[in-house]
């Protein structure tokens, strides 16, 4: 056995015979090679990582075209990828040297002109393109110089080495047109004037080749006939080119001559294709495909012009006529709309991941012709806008385009002929759309429904696109037909198709015509019998009455119009009705969700219909198969319960002995679904508050499962179970339940392990604060709860912060209205032993120090002034409660005379950046209640008078009502609660009526414990000797001025 791959790869040098000798290793079919692959792939990756010779190894191993393709095809790959990853010389890693990528550009088009195999020629192309758009014009000046010559000595050389060089062109222009960078698009205009002769010239002449043959040729001649076939693959490939190089190497491409030529060829080699396509020939059969393609690039020219370039398209040779001629085209082929075939789009051969338009010639150029109809409409109505610079004249020439296009083009009598032939033939119902109903109805009723941009390769939607645009703006002129349109769904002989037809129509010009139709009238008298309709097809015109419905309700229904819309849904959703075929149920469930959704929705008025409906809802979920129509039922599901509101109640217990089972059913991996459950219930909840509570112990199991982390349902549900979990706390009132209880500590442990949802994780834990305060304050919870509010409260979200100063100021006025004093000690010693205090109070002395520097040494605090006013708060909860304590965790930290000297400095200047009125006086509050304190705390407050005389006052100021001196902010009326308060809610409002600043009086507050103060220093006389001295006459001044505030009438 041949161990040598086995050792390092430093170990292996790098030479062509190792290099191939590893591509064949690694490109090995056999399945017991693994090892040996696994091997020679790591092998590969070190030499790309170190070796200056790699790349141009890989493009010499790949260009040797006598060595195995399984190699060279894993040369050419790894060669390409290289050039995406490490080409430019400032990319990290091991960038290909400026003499490598010298190397390998001059061999380049030697990989795909000298390629016979095109799969090879066209990754070598790839290759190239990305190399052009990296180096041009800079590194390599030439590309385009030699790709001209190239074409020039192909041209009416070897027709295969016409074919490589094409292919390279059209790579590089692909790629090059697709840049942002304007030096690309720049460099791009430069070099497409010679490029489009030359192309013009190639096109020319082989053209003229395989029509020749075509016109004149035998049927039986198989040499020249597939010369033919190379001539017009190689045309086609210099048409694509030159579409390309049209839009996006000209500013102006209608001043071009050459494009003017270019432009009027392809209009009289339309026609000319065209008849080839309409005879019977047998000879012409062969070649039915490529002129199918030539026509179809002649297409996309013409729309991409009118779509990207309007003032150009109109300004060239005989544009209007054109379009007239399209939609010519398109009005013959709508004539046989109804059994043509259709278009589908299919995965391609060559690229997978790119969609094929497959289907009938004609139906695809009558596409082509309404999409060209609707570009000129909107070039017309909705003309494109422009960052960059435009000229005057430009400007002048986009503004005439648009002139032309109104008065010359969309003149009334194509209006109504477009309209006319759109509402009578394009939106019929077709065979082959009811074969494809028929064939496959789950699978064809997800296609139809989530085709967004279906209308860009299929007929129906873009006729039902172009119908719109021109009711939006030719309201007038078709507002009446349409109208007289509609009343041939009345008459009792119109077959189903017809009255298909007319409810597409009518759903579409819903926001158009409401003001002029009544709807409410057509509800009652035709749209309600055909729901009942039995006949054959009746599940065609069932669908599309569902879908109509959709549409008009959001616009326009009388209140006494919807239960009759309700029936007409619950009727559709009847499976017992051998009619409601599971497409029918399908697209009325869709549906449905409009309806509910819509602002008028009562969920009383609802009620009687509600019991069928959900549980219709519910078993269709059982019969479908395809995941994404599931999550539709549901999500129409989840509004119906949200918008019943509390009416929801009486079928919570049907709800929930469903939703388990969706759940199961989704299996492990299937998220999506199961996102959608967790919705639902958390709905559920939401509608039905605190009667939700019997369900938690099925839910609660659930939300557990998903909120374990490291686990992929952590990863996908998280989210939807958080946003479950803290609806369940919110509408659970106290005690909370053993079970609800338990996850307590997969909150605390998602906040200290900082994962995502910081905020919803915050506040339920945040619920349990104020629902079950007992539970958290026992020593298992409570430094655990500490902590987790710690890590918030570090958190850069001010939001977040916010919510987490607020939870800790409940935190610890909940431990003294539980605990007492011991009961706020055992809070304080666990928010030191924590860090959580500390943390505090380091950053408030981070702020205290940074405030000290000042000019170019001047230091930038780590906690800003908002987050410090967070800080201060937390402070003078435990402060107002009890200062005794307060004063410990000061001398816990050192000499209180230092920690206290930037402690209150920062404290005192903190009142100048708080707006908040609430937290101003708060910190009021907890300043005057150290005036209580005795030696030597009362020294070091009396050092600080001039500050507290000036807080005070200004304070008070914004507290006091004038005229009265009474606070603003202490309560005077009862605080009444509202039908939609949550449990939690009663608590908050608890907690905020028995609060200090709702209820002391501020300035009697001061005075008695200034008063106190002043009685153990010797009496009003020594205070104003020893102690007010210090203080300004002008503060002292304000100060006793505050008891006798003039009224604001004064």
């Amino acid at each position: 056995m041949n161990f040598a791959i086995e050792v390092p790869g430093a170990a292996t040098p790098l030479n062509f015979h190792e290099l191939l000798r590893m591509l064949q290793f690694a490109s090995s079919p056999d399945p017991h090679d693994n090892s040996r692959r696994q091997a020679a792939d790591q092998q590969l990756q070190k030499w790309s990582d170190s070796e200056e010779n790699y790349y141009p190894l890989l493009q010499s191993v790949f260009l040797d075209q006598h060595l195995p393709r399984a190699a060279r095809f894993l040369a050419i790959i790894q060669l390409k990828n290289g050039i995406d990853r490490h080409w430019r010389s400032r990319v990290a890693g091991n960038p290909i040297t400026s003499t490598a990528r010298a190397s390998i550009r001059e061999k380049l088009f030697q990989g795909t002109v000298a390629e016979g195999d095109r799969q090879l020629a066209q990754l070598n192309a790839l290759a190239t393109a990305k190399v052009v758009r990296t180096d041009f014009p800079g590194e390599w000046t030439t590309p385009f110089t030699d790709l001209s010559k190239l074409l020039r000595t192909t041209k009416n050389g070897d027709q295969v080495e016409l074919s490589g060089a094409l292919m390279i062109l059209l790579r590089v222009v692909k790629e090059l047109g697709s840049a942002r960078l304007l030096r690309s698009q720049s460099s791009l205009k430069s070099v497409s004037p010679e490029l489009v002769y030359i192309l013009a010239e190639i096109y020319h002449a082989k053209t003229s080749e395989w029509i020749t043959f075509l016109t004149n040729g035998r049927e039986d001649d198989d040499i020249h006939g597939d010369a033919a076939l190379l001539s017009m693959e190689n045309s086609l490939d210099a048409m694509k080119i030159s579409r390309r190089l049209l839009l996006v190497g000209y500013e102006q491409p209608h001043k071009d001559e050459t494009v003017q030529q270019i432009w009027s060829l392809t209009q009289t080699q339309f026609a000319q294709f065209l008849g080839f396509v309409n005879t019977d020939s047998q000879k012409i059969a062969r070649y039915t495909d490529f002129l199918g393609k030539h026509l179809m690039q002649f297409a996309k020219l013409h729309i991409e012009m009118a779509d990207q370039q309007p003032a150009s398209f109109v300004s060239l040779p005989n544009s209007l006529d054109l379009v007239r001629a399209y939609w010519g085209l398109t009005a013959k082929f709508a004539g046989g709309f109804a059994q043509s075939g259709g278009i589908r789009q299919e995965p391609s051969a060559a690229d997978r991941s790119k969609a094929k338009t497959e289907g009938p010639l004609l139906e695809r150029l009558a596409l082509k012709g309404i999409l060209l109809v609707r570009a000129c409409g909107r070039m017309a109505f909705y003309p494109k806008q422009m960052i960059r610079y435009r000229s005057k004249e430009l400007v002048r020439e986009q503004q005439e385009a648009i002139k032309v296009i109104k008065t010359d083009l969309l003149k009334d009598d194509l209006v109504c002929e477009v309209a006319n032939v759109i509402i009578t033939h394009l939106f019929i119902f077709r065979k082959a759309d009811l074969d494809a109903w028929e064939e496959d109805p789950q699978e064809w009723e997800q296609q139809e429904e989530s085709q967004g941009n279906a209308w860009e390769w299929e007929v129906r939607p873009c006729a039902e696109k172009l119908f719109l645009d021109l009711l939006t703006h030719y309201k007038h002129l078709l507002l009446q037909p349409l109208l007289s349109y509609f009343s041939t769904a009345q008459n009792q002989q119109a077959d189903i198709v017809t009255k298909e037809a007319v409810y597409t129509a009518m759903g579409i010009a819903a926001p158009l015509i409401h003001e002029g139709f009544d709807f409410d009238a057509m509800l009652k008298t035709t749209i309600a019998p055909d729901a009942q309709q039995t006949g054959p097809l009746c599940q065609v015109l069932r669908r599309r009455i569902a879908i109509l419905l959709s549409k008009w309700v959001p616009v326009h229904i009388t209140k006494e119009s919807r239960p009759l819309v309700y029936e007409i849904f619950r009727h559709f959703l009847n499976p017992n009705d051998q009619h409601n075929d599971i497409v029918v149920r399908i697209t009325a469930a869709r549906q449905f969700k409009a309806v509910v959704d819509e602002f008028g929705f009562e969920g009383e008025a609802f009620l009687p219909y509600a019991p069928d409906v959900l549980t219709q809802l519910i078993n269709l979920l059982g019969e479908v198969d395809i995941d994404e129509t599931k999550l539709a039922i549901l999500e129409t599901t989840r509004s119906l319960i949200s918008r019943m509101d509390t009416h929801v109640s009486q079928f919570g217990d049907q709800l929930m002995a469903a939703l388990p089972g969706i759940w199961e059913s989704a299996g492990e991996l299937n998220y999506m679904m199961k996102q959608s459950v967790l919705a639902i219930m958390q709905t559920l909840v939401m509608s039905m508050r605190t009667e939700s509570q019997r369900y938690q112990p099925m839910i609660l199991p659930l939300v557990a499962e998903a909120t374990r982390e490291n686990t992929e349902l952590y990863l996908y549900l998280s989210e939807e179970a958080l946003d479950l979990w803290s609806n369940i706390l919110l509408w659970t009132p106290a005690p909370l339940s053993p079970e609800l209880l338990s996850l307590v500590d997969v909150a605390i442990k998602h906040l200290v392990d900082k994962v995502e949802n910081f905020f919803t994780v915050t506040s339920i834990l945040g619920s349990y604060i104020m629902l079950a305060p007992e539970t958290l304050l026992e020593d298992r919870y409570r430094a655990p709860t500490l902590r987790a509010l710690s890590s918030s409260l570090e958190s850069n979200n001010r939001e977040l912060v916010g919510i987490t100063t607020k939870y800790l100021e409940s935190f610890i006025r909940l431990s003294h209205d539980l605990g007492g004093t011991p009961g706020l000690q055992l809070v304080v010693r666990d928010m030191i032993g924590t860090g959580l205090l500390t943390n505090i109070l380091e950053g408030i002395h981070d702020a205290y120090e940074a405030h000290l520097t000042s000019g170019p040494k001047r230091r930038v605090s780590r906690v800003d002034s908002i987050k410090l006013g967070d800080y201060f708060s937390i402070l003078s909860r435990i402060t107002v409660i009890d200062p005794v304590i307060f004063v410990e965790v000061l001398a816990s930290l050192g000499p209180l005379d230092q920690v206290w000297k930037w402690l209150s400095n920062e404290w005192f200047s903190s009142f100048d950046t708080i707006a908040d009125i609430d937290r101003l006086k708060l910190g009021l509050l907890a300043l005057t209640r150290l005036l209580e304190l005795h030696q030597p705390m009362q020294d070091l407050v009396l050092l600080k008078l001039q500050d507290y005389f000036f807080m005070w006052t200004t304070v008070m100021l914004q507290l006091l009502e004038r005229g009265t001196g009474n606070d603003m902010l202490v309560l005077t009326e009862e605080q009444e609660g509202t039908e939609w308060d949550t449990p939690k809610d009663v608590r908050q409002r608890a907690l905020y009526v028995s609060d200090p600043v709702k209820r002391v009086q501020s300035l009697p507050f001061v005075k008695e414990r200034l008063g106190s103060l002043v009685q153990r220093l010797g009496g009003e006389q020594a205070f104003q000797e020893n102690w007010a001295v210090n203080v300004d006459k002008e503060v002292l001044a304000g100060f006793q001025a505050l008891g006798t505030l003039p009224s604001d009438e004064t």
